[in-house]
């Protein structure tokens, strides 16, 4: 790939910026969920690893949050992107050559962002922990750059409409600039205080809300029509969902604060517009279960069927979780426990996570016209993702109960850890099955790359998955 960034663009290879990007979020996928194995043996065995300042867990979680976030889910966005925008167009990515940069300079910065952290530089403000200098650079470098090749490359589409994934790919890049920019003003103009803590949770809701699930259900929007061969159950419900996303996802996000001074009208407006997200969940999860109509032997046959079908499913629980937890009724019990770990969880690494990963598989074998090395590690690896984040979502679900008990009844802090102890090793077992399915999916997809079957012109990758 690296032969390719000072090439001409009219001498780089169609789909070469995907295939950067998408073996780049496979990497910070292992990178991500291996922090993450570790930092979960230090919370189940205190005495794992200790006397190293820089392998202390205040240390290494913001570092773990981060590579996922911004290296795998991220960089797993900008691949769909890359080959997903101009086939649904009709046409070329507007520049190859832009998009390898952008790649080379999003890991570049990330690497840099993850040292400083890990060295201790950070703004102390959770989700956001990036000092100023990494935002600046992110926003510039980063976030920009994708967003005009994306851009450029829908206003060159030689299609008469614009399909709803794209819709939302379009949308999604531009809320996440602004989010960056205007979530962390207290880096660049030392806002404190209460104002600070509001743009903090505003910033983190908003990566979630307005990044992070348009554009996961946007791959779906893509994947499910593709490989099955239906047409979309309906555009207007695609319609509907973008919509209400921008709508009642854009909340004041003053839920996340719940116990702060804030103007109780905020706070009550946040909760009634938190619950209404059922409203595009909703019609996400019926548009892709209605789109798969008569095609269904596909959920066990395809990989990339079962990996986005898997996720929309888990859109399920995530949005019942989050419409009704934001309400005061019960976001005094669970606040500050673990259920909002295994609900952040069940976002990222399940909803989230799955969808992205039939995107990856999609997209590498499709660009490298390569057929799958192994379906055997394939579905290893999806049910090591599956399994393992299974165990760690309903392990955490249940200590953020016990937590939530203890609190509520005030039991001995030491009684509360000693309680939920078990269920911090299911926690770590958990998160170290997730690890070690991506290493084995790390190997599959450079095997492919390596010695893959050539797929022949005309033909889909995932049609020939069972031909051997």
């Amino acid at each position: 790939m690296f032969k390719y960034l000072l090439a001409k663009n009219e001498d780089i290879p169609h789909g070469a910026s995907a295939v950067y990007w998408g073996f780049s979020a496979i990497v910070w996928f292992v990178i991500g969920t291996g922090l993450g194995s570790f930092n979960a043996a230090k919370l189940a065995f205190p005495d794992f690893v200790t006397g190293y300042e820089f392998l202390a867990f205040g240390h290494m979680r913001q570092v773990h949050v981060h590579a996922v976030i911004f290296g795998w889910i991220s960089m797993a966005f900008g691949m769909a992107m890359m080959y997903i925008t101009p086939a649904l167009g009709n046409t070329r990515l507007w520049s190859e050559k832009l998009g390898l940069w952008n790649a080379f300079l999003w890991n570049i910065g990330l690497s840099l962002g993850l040292t400083v952290l890990w060295a201790g530089m950070t703004s102390g403000r959770e989700y956001s922990d990036f000092p100023w200098f990494i935002d600046l650079y992110i926003i510039t470098f980063m976030v920009v750059p994708l967003g005009i090749n994306v851009w450029m490359t829908i206003i060159n589409r030689r299609t008469q409409g614009i399909y709803t994934t794209n819709w939302f790919f379009a949308a999604a890049t531009f809320m996440l600039a602004i989010v960056f920019t205007v979530g962390n003003l207290p880096e660049f103009f030392h806002l404190t205080g209460l104002t600070e803590a509001y743009l903090t949770w505003w910033f983190a809701h908003n990566v979630l809300g307005l990044w992070i699930t348009p554009v996961a259900a946007a791959i779906a929007y893509y994947t499910i029509p593709k490989v099955t061969g239906n047409p979309l159950y309906s555009h207007r419900i695609g319609h509907l969902h973008f919509w209400s996303v921008v709508v009642f996802y854009s909340t004041p996000a003053a839920h996340h604060l719940m116990s702060a001074p804030l103007p109780e009208w905020l706070k009550s407006f946040a909760s009634v517009e938190g619950v209404l997200i059922l409203v595009p969940a909703i019609a996400f999860v019926s548009n892709i279960l209605l789109t798969m109509q008569g095609k269904w032997n596909m959920f066990v046959e395809n990989i990339e069927v079962r990996f986005t079908v898997t996720g929309c499913l888990m859109a399920i629980p995530l949005n019942m979780q989050g419409g009704f937890q934001q309400t005061r009724a019960i976001n005094w019990y669970i606040h500050g426990t673990g259920w909002i770990v295994a609900h952040a969880h069940l976002a990222l690494l399940g909803f989230s996570t799955f969808l992205e990963a039939a995107a990856v598989y999609l997209g590498l074998q499709s660009m490298m016209r390569r057929k799958l090395y192994s379906l055997t590690l394939a579905n290893i690896h999806f049910w090591l993702l599956l399994i393992g984040f299974t165990t760690y979502w309903v392990s955490m679900t249940i200590a953020g109960l016990i937590q939530g008990a203890g609190k509520i009844y005030e039991v001995p802090y030491i009684d509360v850890v000693i309680a939920e102890h078990p269920y911090m090793i299911a926690r770590w077992i958990g998160g170290t099955l997730v690890f070690i399915g991506n290493c084995f999916w790390l190997y599959n997809m450079w095997m492919t790359a390596r010695e893959g079957t050539e797929v022949p012109q005309g033909r889909m990758p995932h049609e020939l998955a069972y031909e051997r």
